[in-house]
Protein backbone atom coordinates (compact mmCIF):
# COMPACT_ATOMS: atom_id res chain seq x y z
CA UNK A 1 0.00 0.00 0.00
CA UNK A 2 2.46 2.62 0.59
CA UNK A 3 4.34 1.80 -2.62
CA UNK A 4 1.44 2.33 -4.71
CA UNK A 5 0.95 5.50 -2.41
CA UNK A 6 4.45 7.01 -3.33
CA UNK A 7 3.82 6.10 -6.97
CA UNK A 8 0.73 7.88 -6.66
CA UNK A 9 2.25 10.98 -4.94
CA UNK A 10 5.17 11.22 -7.37
CA UNK A 11 2.99 11.07 -10.97
CA UNK A 12 1.06 13.84 -9.51
CA UNK A 13 4.11 15.87 -8.02
CA UNK A 14 5.89 15.34 -12.18
CA UNK A 15 2.54 16.08 -13.98
CA UNK A 16 1.41 19.29 -11.48
CA UNK A 17 5.29 20.72 -12.19
CA UNK A 18 5.43 24.20 -13.14
CA UNK A 19 7.85 26.20 -15.59
CA UNK A 20 10.91 28.23 -13.69
CA UNK A 21 10.62 31.14 -11.87
CA UNK A 22 11.72 33.89 -14.08
CA UNK A 23 12.78 37.40 -11.79
CA UNK A 24 13.74 40.40 -13.24
CA UNK A 25 16.16 42.71 -11.57
CA UNK A 26 13.81 44.88 -10.29
CA UNK A 27 11.81 45.94 -7.41
CA UNK A 28 9.54 44.06 -5.67
CA UNK A 29 6.24 45.02 -7.16
CA UNK A 30 8.08 44.10 -11.19
CA UNK A 31 10.16 41.21 -9.97
CA UNK A 32 7.72 38.45 -11.10
CA UNK A 33 6.46 40.58 -14.18
CA UNK A 34 7.91 37.96 -16.66
CA UNK A 35 7.09 35.06 -14.07
CA UNK A 36 3.08 35.72 -14.76
CA UNK A 37 3.08 35.96 -18.33
CA UNK A 38 5.20 32.15 -18.49
CA UNK A 39 2.63 31.12 -15.80
CA UNK A 40 -0.34 32.00 -18.09
CA UNK A 41 1.14 30.38 -21.31
CA UNK A 42 2.08 27.30 -19.55
CA UNK A 43 -1.58 27.17 -18.21
CA UNK A 44 -2.94 27.50 -21.67
CA UNK A 45 -0.58 24.61 -22.59
CA UNK A 46 1.23 26.38 -24.97
CA UNK A 47 4.78 25.93 -23.78
CA UNK A 48 6.35 23.59 -21.26
CA UNK A 49 8.86 24.19 -18.39
CA UNK A 50 11.89 24.61 -19.63
CA UNK A 51 11.28 27.24 -22.36
CA UNK A 52 13.82 29.31 -24.12
CA UNK A 53 15.02 32.52 -23.35
CA UNK A 54 15.29 34.81 -26.02
CA UNK A 55 15.99 38.66 -25.32
CA UNK A 56 16.50 40.98 -28.59
CA UNK A 57 16.70 37.81 -31.11
CA UNK A 58 19.77 36.31 -28.70
CA UNK A 59 19.20 33.47 -26.92
CA UNK A 60 19.69 33.86 -22.96
CA UNK A 61 21.40 30.89 -21.37
CA UNK A 62 20.55 29.90 -17.95
CA UNK A 63 20.93 26.60 -16.10
CA UNK A 64 17.60 24.64 -16.96
CA UNK A 65 17.76 22.67 -13.94
CA UNK A 66 17.72 25.67 -11.22
CA UNK A 67 14.08 26.83 -10.33
CA UNK A 68 14.98 30.41 -10.46
CA UNK A 69 16.37 32.08 -13.52
CA UNK A 70 17.54 36.08 -12.70
CA UNK A 71 16.76 37.79 -16.30
CA UNK A 72 19.40 41.09 -16.35
CA UNK A 73 16.02 43.00 -16.88
CA UNK A 74 13.91 46.10 -15.55
CA UNK A 75 10.03 45.93 -16.55
CA UNK A 76 11.12 49.28 -18.18
CA UNK A 77 13.58 47.91 -20.10
CA UNK A 78 10.83 45.79 -22.20
CA UNK A 79 9.27 46.62 -24.88
CA UNK A 80 7.09 43.42 -25.68
CA UNK A 81 6.94 39.91 -24.19
CA UNK A 82 5.72 37.08 -26.85
CA UNK A 83 6.37 33.09 -27.24
CA UNK A 84 6.65 30.80 -29.78
CA UNK A 85 5.43 27.01 -28.83
CA UNK A 86 7.78 24.41 -28.89
CA UNK A 87 7.86 22.74 -32.44
CA UNK A 88 8.21 25.95 -34.63
CA UNK A 89 11.22 27.09 -31.90
CA UNK A 90 12.81 24.04 -31.85
CA UNK A 91 12.61 24.76 -35.74
CA UNK A 92 13.75 28.73 -35.80
CA UNK A 93 16.79 28.10 -33.10
CA UNK A 94 17.91 24.59 -33.90
CA UNK A 95 17.84 23.37 -30.06
CA UNK A 96 16.25 19.96 -29.47
CA UNK A 97 16.03 20.28 -26.11
CA UNK A 98 13.45 23.62 -25.86
CA UNK A 99 9.91 23.72 -24.26
CA UNK A 100 8.72 26.61 -26.34
CA UNK A 101 10.57 30.04 -26.36
CA UNK A 102 9.88 33.19 -24.64
CA UNK A 103 10.74 36.10 -26.52
CA UNK A 104 11.62 39.57 -24.97
CA UNK A 105 11.85 42.64 -26.87
CA UNK A 106 13.96 45.34 -25.05
CA UNK A 107 13.93 49.30 -25.55
CA UNK A 108 17.57 49.71 -26.98
CA UNK A 109 18.55 53.54 -25.48
CA UNK A 110 20.58 55.01 -28.49
CA UNK A 111 23.82 57.32 -27.81
CA UNK A 112 24.49 60.21 -29.49
CA UNK A 113 27.85 60.69 -30.30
Amino acid sequence: MKHILLILFALIAIGCSKPKTFLLNDNEKNKYYVSEFVNTVFEKDLIDSSPLVVINGIPFKYNKSKDTILLPLKKSDIYSLDFVNKNSSRIIYNEKENDGAIIITCKIETQNP
